[in-house]
């Protein structure tokens, strides 16, 4: 396929995009760099006037909107922070996810082999994924 082919759909998906995007998009991070990153890669791929970016704990995210869906990647308690207190902020988001109506879904991706059991709440749905050669599952409530 010629390069001025994919620049060209690249380029009639991304008007699409823009077009017909009808949502309110937050993004948030306990780490300030992780936000700074999404930032920088929101703007390379033309998107960025479309989010709000936070630097904020996402056990703390609340809305009154009357549907979401919060799609979160929080640390395994393998890499950057200790078992425990990876257990603790599952604790922390199990508590905020079940203040949310039942109109909102959540997806989240962990390893963590106790997820449900710290986070307090089965999962509607699992699915086992790889993030790189990392074993995960993806959590899937109000689907």
């Amino acid at each position: 396929v010629p390069a001025s082919a994919l620049k060209k759909a690249k380029e009639e998906g991304m008007d699409g995009i823009k077009r017909n995007l009808k949502t309110n998009i937050f993004a948030s991070d306990i780490n300030k760099d992780a936000i700074s990153i999404a930032k920088y890669h929101a703007k390379r791929a033309g998107v960025e006037e479309n989010i709000r970016f936070a630097v904020s704990d996402m056990s703390k995210f609340e809305s009154r909107l009357p549907y979401g869906v919060l799609i979160s990647n929080p640390p395994y308690g393998e890499r950057i922070m200790e078992r425990k207190e990876a257990e603790d902020l599952y604790r922390a988001f199990g508590t905020a996810w079940r203040k949310f109506p039942d109109t909102w879904k959540l997806f989240l991706l962990s390893s963590h082999t106790e997820f449900e059991r710290t986070f307090g709440k089965q999962a509607d749905k699992k699915r086992k994924l790889y993030n790189g050669m990392l074993k995960c599952d993806l959590f899937m409530y109000g689907v």
